[in-house]
């Protein structure tokens, strides 16, 4: 590498907070965004829960390797009628503080996920429980209001804490900051806005991550710092890497790039909610607004051809519900003029584009390619940067209208996804009621060929309605160091430490 540009990565990794002294025992992750909890069911962030989950663990767990629910702190679930599971718990396992974790404590821990007041943002996979019972001290007993067919993958949500730490320290936001768990790895410090440092747990249960004593999660939004992290060997994972700097990575012998295929939709918000006042409440204006939309142009310019085009729906191919015969809005300039006059916006308007900062791959550059797609057809769209913390806040609030870009990155099930735009969710910026009955019938229907259906009849409305901008779906780039092995990041932008080792 020449002088100059060593030079230039060193201040950029000094002014972002990286560059320092490394051991072969540290991985440091570099990530978008400050956790905003350390208790991974605080909020859906990807970034919040993999900095959470070394500490706190779940009953069960996905295995990005294979694709499997495994089992964790749970050793099975027997499915004993279609309304009812038994789960069987893994014996002598205690919290790092001496709590044991049995029944008492997942009993405990399901009357906190299951509360919209404590854990606002996994209520949605939680409210078909109702009813928990102690059948022995390591044997609970789930009733269910109706059959859920992601029952395993739900069960993998499901985070075990301590019930005397929890309630001692006032409960979420405090056992947040100072979370104490089953897992491999310990809280030590948090600087906020800068780094997460977890040590590793001696007395952990299972099998310890191999020559890994510490863990650190730093924040660095910025897309290139991360990559320069990588290259100067600061940074052992480096999360969404752009595209642009791919091919000159994988050309670093202390690298490798791990490519995801990513559950990610890259969409406009489109809201069309009554407090949100915008000419955007008009289905023609939103259909204008898809039709303005140069999908391909997009994927082959910004991505090099690495995404994959959405098919005017956010299901895909290998999930129920995806219909092949649903194709994206063509890029029709013309028609979309055409549909802004019928609307009666001859001239088009300006309106507010809310876009976070490096928490989407390729974020800004896709949002200000589809501002200048908009501003063809007379739309003037003000981009407005928002941190990513602020963007999450505002996205929980509802308060991302009347447009927005955003990632969806749910975990892998068609009702994950398409529950998101049911009304009385706090991330929908719809209000259908065809679509929330549609929504209510995919949920419990267990017959995998109805349950395509609904789902199809889904893609179709939403496709009609269209309370999205469809743009594409996502190729995640991990830069990870070399040495490290058997790290498998997930499609929903999670990742587990369980399994992995770093040569020495």
């Amino acid at each position: 590498m020449k002088p100059t540009l060593c030079k230039l990565l060193l201040t950029v990794l000094v002014a972002m907070g990286i560059a320092g002294p490394a051991t072969a025992a540290r991985v440091t992750i570099a990530q978008s965004l400050d956790p905003q909890s350390l208790w991974p069911n605080a909020t859906t962030s990807a970034d919040t829960y993999n900095a959470g989950t070394p500490i706190v663990e779940s009953l069960f767990w996905l295995d990005a390797s294979d694709n499997q629910i495994k089992p964790l702190l749970a050793l099975s679930y027997t499915q004993d009628s279609p309304n009812q599971i038994t789960i069987k718990l893994r014996p002598n396992v205690k919290f790092t503080n001496g709590e044991p974790m049995n029944a008492d404590a997942v009993i405990f821990s399901y009357n906190v996920v299951t509360d919209p007041k404590q854990t606002p943002a996994y209520t949605r996979y939680f409210e078909g429980f109702s009813k928990i019972t102690k059948i022995d001290n390591l044997t609970v007993q789930v009733d269910t209001s109706y059959p859920l067919p992601p029952m395993g993958l739900t069960l993998s949500l499901f985070f075990v804490v301590p019930p005397k730490y929890w309630t001692e320290v006032g409960g979420a936001v405090a056992f947040g900051r100072k979370p104490i768990g089953t897992g491999p790895f310990t809280f030590h410090s948090w600087v906020r806005d800068a780094q997460v440092v977890l040590k590793r747990n001696d007395a952990y249960w299972g099998k310890l991550p191999e020559n890994i004593d510490e863990l650190v999660f730093k924040s660095v939004p910025d897309f290139g710092a991360r990559v320069a992290g990588a290259i100067t060997g600061e940074v052992d994972i480096a999360k969404q890497v752009p595209i642009s700097s791919v091919a000159d990575l994988r050309k670093r012998v202390n690298l490798k790039v791990l490519e995801v295929n990513a559950f990610t939709v890259v969409h406009l918000i489109l809201s069309s909610l009554e407090q949100h006042k915008s000419p955007l409440q008009d289905k023609r204006v939103r259909h204008a607004i898809n039709f303005a939309i140069d999908k391909q142009g997009i994927i082959d310019g910004l991505f090099l051809g690495n995404a994959r085009r959405l098919n005017g729906q956010l299901l895909r191919p290998t999930q129920p519900g995806y219909d092949p015969n649903i194709v994206d809005y063509p890029y029709d300039p013309k028609k979309a003029k055409q549909l802004l006059t019928e609307a009666g916006y001859p001239n088009g308007f300006q309106v507010p584009f809310k876009v976070p900062v490096g928490s989407i791959q390729q974020g800004q550059e896709v949002a200000e390619a589809v501002a200048g797609m908009l501003g063809a057809i007379g739309i003037t769209a003000k981009i407005q940067l928002l941190e990513a913390g602020e963007y999450l806040r505002q996205l929980r609030a509802r308060e991302l209208g009347p447009m927005a870009i955003s990632g969806n990155q749910p975990p892998d099930d068609s009702h994950f996804m398409m529950s998101q735009y049911h009304s009385t969710w706090r991330y929908s910026y719809i209000n259908d009621a065809e679509l929330d009955k549609l929504i209510d019938e995919g949920k419990v229907e267990m017959d995998p060929k109805k349950r395509d259906a609904i789902y199809r009849k889904i893609s179709a409305l939403i496709y009609e309605q269209a309370p999205v901008g469809f743009i594409n779906g996502g190729v995640d780039h991990y830069a990870v160091n070399a040495k490290l092995k058997n790290f498998h990041p997930r499609g929903d932008g999670r990742y587990f430490f369980y399994n992995v080792s770093l040569d020495k």
